[in-house]
Parts: C-alpha cells; sequence; structure tokens
C-alpha cells in the first residue's frame, strides 16, 4: 500500500483500490481513480471543479453533500460497507454531515479531532489544530495506529502540523510530515 497527500486534506491512496479522499488537492492526482471519497460539505475539502476534472469510477459522499453540490454518488451511511471501504461516524466542525472512512488501515476523519472506535489502524490523516492536541494525543493512544500524518494545513500553519507531530512524538506515538505529492509506502 502507499499514500500521497496531495495538500488541503486530500490524500490518494493504492493498495486493491485506488481511493482519492476529499477532492480539493494542490498536485493533480493520477488518473484511473476506483473511488473518490467525501467526508463533508466544506469547500476546503471538495473542490466541484476538481472533482468534474478526475477520471473515476464511483463518487461516496454524505447524502447533504450530494444534493449540495448536485452530485450524482452513492450516499455515504455510516455502517455502510463498498468494497472493503467502512463508512464510520465524523465529528467534522460546522458541518451538517460527515463521515470518516477506513479502508485497508487507512483512516481519515475530515478535520474531527474525534476518531471512530475502529482496529487495526495502519495510518491516521489528522487535521492539526494546536486547540486540540490532546484530544489528539488520547485518540491515537487509544486507535494505536502505526502512523499518524497531519494535513489539512496550509504553508501558513506548517508549525500546527510539525507541533502537532512532536507533540504526538513525545507520548510514544510515530508521527511525521509528509511533503504535498511525497509518495509514502507503507
Amino acid at each position: 500500500m502507499r499514500f500521497r497527500w496531495l495538500g488541503n486534506s486530500c490524500v490518494e491512496v493504492w493498495n486493491d483500490l485506488h481511493i482519492l479522499i476529499d477532492p480539493n488537492y494542490l498536485v493533480e492526482p493520477e488518473g484511473g481513480i476506483d473511488y473518490v471519497l467525501v467526508t463533508h460539505e466544506h469547500n476546503d475539502h471538495i473542490d466541484v471543479e476538481k472533482l468534474r476534472r478526475l477520471d473515476y469510477r464511483k463518487l461516496i459522499a454524505p447524502e447533504y453533500t450530494l444534493k449540495l453540490y448536485k452530485l450524482e454518488g452513492i450516499k455515504a451511511e455510516i455502517g455502510k460497507e463498498v468494497e472493503g471501504i467502512k463508512i464510520l461516524p465524523s465529528w467534522c466542525w460546522k458541518s451538517e454531515e460527515s463521515v470518516s472512512y477506513y479502508y485497508e488501515g487507512v483512516l481519515h476523519s475530515g478535520d474531527s479531532a474525534k476518531f471512530p472506535d475502529v482496529e487495526n489502524v495502519k495510518v491516521v490523516f489528522t487535521a492539526c489544530f494546536p486547540d486540540f492536541y490532546e484530544e489528539y494525543i488520547e485518540e491515537m493512544k487509544r486507535l494505536k495506529p502505526d502512523l499518524v500524518v497531519p494535513i489539512h494545513y496550509d504553508e501558513r500553519k506548517v508549525r500546527n502540523a510539525e507541533g502537532l507531530v512532536e507533540i504526538l512524538k513525545s507520548n510514544g506515538i510515530n508521527a511525521r510530515m509528509v511533503k504535498v505529492g511525497e509518495v509514502v509506502e507503507l
């Protein structure tokens, strides 16, 4: 399995499936995407114009997001599983409807500081808001991922991500920064 952070909250994952999560990217994803997954409706997580340029098979998004942007896709319902992609709860701030996705050990919960109960987590992609560092620590201790990667920041907020990595490491949790566009093998 490998992944690539494409900026904002957009992550590209390759395993049995090629998946793109939260399609508001700074670096173009590769073509031939099996599933595009959207955690919630905020425009830093979905850019409809960028979505329309993608070569993908299916879209999964919360019903509110599908209706808001007039998109055709599979309604993301908590507890549903589509080709090994589990749709789980999420708690994104000021979102009308949000979900987390878990696929083959990869967990992405949008910009929530709370994470769903799931086992065998290889990598967690997380927002890195300093006000929630303590929550991230507690959640990662509970989930016990092999790796935590901060996302959902830009160049002006890189210190937020660096700070989260530092505090997670000081608590015995493996975390690292990933550059936009960098491919990481798991």
